[in-house]
């Protein structure tokens, strides 16, 4: 007979064997009788070379028995802890294809960043190129704009030239010639101050992108021809650029006749 006490497990454990036999019976001894003890004792029953094709009843000891409880005790535990385990495991699967799908995720985003990064360097070239042409074409609109200005405050300049010459021709005009030296004056320091200058020619070479041929004189003495006699139209330069040309009487040398 067993005299240690069982646990509520062991009993339970016990219970289960007790169920899955068709018989058990104990004899004098204190051995445990089994008919037909299914999964738990196969490997016992072959170990000790019993078939079950000669021999229905199985006797084991005691002490046999009780450590088949604590293997069957032993084995639950193990499912218990095995469920525990796969559990844990499915569950980290999980977070794994959790995992995966948010670095694919990831790489999509990071994919898509590259694309709008480049998008944006694109559109910051040709916003940066589209400002160089902008303001290039901004600044030969005003240069235009203040040529023709220019052209304009030159051509009353010339009406201030005559106004004065003619004043020379008067007796009594000695103040008032006074008053528009002083005003042409002005005027001169104005377009001085806008990059206009008045071009000297007389005695240059003819220049036919700075200078307008109207009249041509022949000459006697060994004056070359093309230089400049007589500047007729005073003409102007605005930074480095003609303005308005200069009209001008060129030499011609002489032919004579045998």
């Amino acid at each position: 007979m067993l005299t240690k006490k069982p646990s509520q497990r062991l009993k339970r454990v016990e219970q289960k064997i007790y169920e899955n036999c068709y018989d058990v019976n104990k004899n004098n001894e204190g051995d445990v009788k089994i008919t037909l003890f299914e999964d738990y004792f196969d490997k016992f029953t072959n170990e000790r070379g019993f078939n079950r094709r000669y021999s229905s009843d199985i006797s084991i000891p005691s002490e046999k028995y009780e450590k088949l409880l604590e293997i069957a005790e032993n084995y639950e535990l193990l499912s218990e802890k095995h469920k525990e385990v796969k559990t844990r495991n499915d569950a980290l699967l999980k977070e794994l294809d959790d995992l995966k799908e948010d670095g694919r995720k990831f790489r999509e985003l990071q994919e898509e960043k590259e694309k709008y990064f480049q998008s944006l360097l694109r559109v910051r070239a040709d916003y940066e190129n589209y400002k160089k042409i902008s303001e290039r074409e901004n600044g030969k609109y005003r240069n235009y704009v203040m040529e023709k200005i220019l052209i304009k405050l030159v051509n009353h300049y010339d009406d201030l030239v005559r106004a004065l010459k003619v004043l020379d021709t008067l007796e009594d005009g000695k103040h008032m010639k006074k008053g528009f030296e002083m005003l042409l004056k002005n005027f001169e320091k104005l377009l001085r101050e806008e990059g206009v200058e008045p071009m000297d020619c007389k005695g240059e070479k003819f220049d036919p992108f700075k200078h307008e041929a109207l009249m041509v004189e022949e000459c006697d003495n060994d004056l070359p021809e093309n230089v400049i006699l007589e500047e007729l139209h005073k003409g102007f330069m605005y930074k480095d650029k003609v303005l308005r040309p200069t009209k001008v009487k060129i030499s011609k040398k002489k032919e004579y006749k045998i």
